[in-house]
């Protein structure tokens, strides 16, 4: 009753252009269209030679879907959820994932490879997903992990779970505002494997909500390739970069 008194009162509105739409909080049709636009983005030497798969980005960082990754991040709006979850189930099932997870050629199995789909099913390496992990501290002020909340339910639905395997091991300061330099150092060392965790030998995507310069990514990377990850490739909800 009372989400039909709120819809009477303000009728719900595409966040990206302001159009009536049926569903809150949601995007009107044309509008998530154009948001979905999975691409790989440019790495430098480095990162290519740690993400082996790449690292993806889903959508362009800007206009309504920079808000509600905003709004879901800083002030804890969980009820964006559903629609962040569409988009984010739509963009990753363009791409390509491990283990035959996405029915679209070309599935990542290593650089220039190859996957007939069959390597959960046939007993290949196993797959699993790793959210950036935040500071103990930052966690409990937060509540809630935003990359664990964004990808969790879309890779379920492909049968791949998520699993905090990496932990973060020191406070760092926002990386907003800082050079790629600043950035490194604020970063380094920052994560660490998981005590009990294991994930020699298998395939990992890391996730998470945005990519600006790809640090984040890269520390994360450098731990588990070290932890003996046999593919690593990387997802983020949106980017900037071109």
């Amino acid at each position: 009753m009372l989400g039909w008194i709120l819809d009477l009162l303000f009728p719900p509105r595409c966040p990206a252009c302001g159009r009536y739409i049926e569903q809150r909080d949601a995007w009107c049709e044309s509008c998530f269209a154009r948001l979905v636009q999975p691409r790989r983005l440019p790495l430098g030497a480095e990162m290519e030679g740690l993400l082996a798969g790449g690292a993806w980005a889903l959508g362009v960082y800007e206009a309504g879907l920079r808000d509600m990754l905003r709004q879901l991040k800083y002030d804890g709006k969980k009820r964006l959820l559903p629609g962040l979850h569409r988009y984010i189930a739509a963009g990753i099932r363009q791409l390509p994932l491990p283990g035959g997870a996405v029915r679209q050629p070309g599935a990542w199995h290593g650089k220039g490879a190859v996957s007939d789909g069959s390597d959960v099913a046939g007993g290949g390496a196993e797959v699993l997903a790793v959210p950036v992990p935040l500071h103990p501290g930052r966690l409990k002020e937060r509540g809630f992990n935003q990359s664990e909340l964004l990808f969790r339910e879309p890779l379920a639905a492909l049968g791949i779970l998520l699993q905090p395997v990496l932990v973060r091991c020191r406070a760092t300061t926002p990386q907003f505002g800082l050079t790629a330099a600043e950035r490194g150092r604020n970063l380094q060392d920052a994560f660490a494997l998981a005590e009990g965790a294991e994930v020699a030998g298998k395939k990992v995507i890391i996730v998470d909500d945005i990519m600006t310069t790809g640090t984040t990514l890269l520390e994360c990377a450098r731990v588990l390739r070290g932890a003996g990850a046999a593919d690593i490739m990387g997802i983020v909800a949106a980017s900037g970069r071109k």
